[in-house]
């Protein structure tokens, strides 16, 4: 009797229990296309962005990255208009979401390298500026300190 108690107390539990244990789909989609990014692979990451998309709500704040992410593999592949359109929307979607994550900074840092490419430092300054305002991981915020270091003119600080 006391085990058919237990188990019973346990059942709520189980379904939480799987849910933790099941991998969010958008998230897996994301690190596929990370994947592919770093392979070189441009196409088919944006092709696997363009899948999650689809599944993608007006409203969901992943779309800033799913932008980020787009424009990134665009820059990698020196695609500098198409790069700036697809980093361009990610600042939209998080002015109208209201997001201020890491993908944000990162579209901003995005936006820079692009007008770097476009040989407007100036306005580039701006934007890698901004980018240091929201939560970076280390590598990026030292990449985004170099660039204004190198726009400004400043010798290069010695390897951390």
């Amino acid at each position: 009797m006391n085990i058919v108690l237990a188990l019973c107390l346990l059942l709520p539990a189980l379904p939480a229990a799987a849910a933790v244990g099941r991998a969010d789909p958008v998230e897996n989609a994301f690190k596929r296309a990370d994947r592919l990014i770093e392979k070189g692979d441009y196409q088919r990451a944006r092709e696997e962005l363009d899948e999650l998309h689809d599944g993608l709500k007006a409203e969901d704040p992943r779309l800033v990255r799913y932008h980020e992410r787009t424009g990134a593999s665009w820059l990698r592949e020196g695609k500098i208009p198409d790069a700036r359109a697809a980093f361009t929307a990610a600042l939209k979607a998080a002015q109208r979401l209201k997001v201020s994550d890491d993908s944000v900074a990162r579209a901003y840092a995005g936006m820079g390298l692009c007008l770097r490419g476009e040989n407007n430092d100036r306005y580039a300054l701006k934007f890698f500026r901004k980018a240091l305002e929201f939560k970076l991981d280390e590598g990026t915020r030292m990449f985004v300190d170099d660039q204004i270091r190198e726009i400004e003119g400043a010798p290069p600080v010695p390897a951390r």
